[in-house]
């Protein structure tokens, strides 16, 4: 079998096999012939032709390598971040929500509670699931919303460093074995 690699910008995008002494020209538009060039068995798509001949793929520079561990890690970190948190402000485990918008209504509801000559009853509902695993829009007293929202907080700020950690840990690695090893672990 006669090998040739279709060309487009000078990457094989294709290899295709024709029968030994059987013409290119009788398989193919001339418009796709032109885009052929002979090529050894080794070949393969994805390499390139430098107009002398072909070459494999470069493998991709640990600088490169390290950019698409600390994307990773970051895309680990922000759904970490908005994934929810639990919570004992109410007294036992209560799961609370920490998309950006529920930090946004977290946030205003802590605010809240820090105005002054607030009564002495005053509360503020917030959404959350208690160990059952039922949502419902909850009655929270400053000192518990308060809690909430400092928990929420330390879980971005665990984020934050935690990220921050492997980002340096990637940026010390010094083979592509230890950059592959530095993952995000789930808590």
């Amino acid at each position: 079998m006669q090998q040739f690699a279709r060309m487009a910008a000078d990457v094989v995008a294709e290899i295709i096999e024709i029968p030994d002494q059987a013409a290119i020209a009788d398989y193919f538009h001339p418009d796709i012939v032109a885009s052929l060039l002979p090529a050894s068995e080794e070949v393969s798509e994805g390499w390139s032709y430098d107009g002398v001949g072909f070459n494999p793929p470069q493998s991709p520079s640990l600088e490169l390598l390290r950019e698409e561990a600390i994307a990773t890690l970051t895309v680990a970190c922000v759904a970490a971040m908005v994934g929810g948190y639990t919570s004992n402000a109410l007294g036992s485990g209560h799961l609370y929500p920490s998309k950006i918008n529920d930090q946004i209504n977290m946030m205003g509801s802590v605010t809240d509670s820090l105005l002054p000559d607030l009564p002495a009853d005053w509360t503020t509902p917030f959404w959350c699931a208690d160990e059952a695993g039922v949502w419902a829009f909850r009655p929270h007293s400053a000192e518990q919303i308060q809690t909430a929202g400092a928990r929420g907080k330390q879980l971005i700020v665990d984020c934050q460093t935690r990220l921050g950690e492997l980002s340096a840990e990637v940026a010390a690695a010094a083979t592509v074995e230890a950059v592959q090893a530095i993952v995000w672990e789930v808590a």
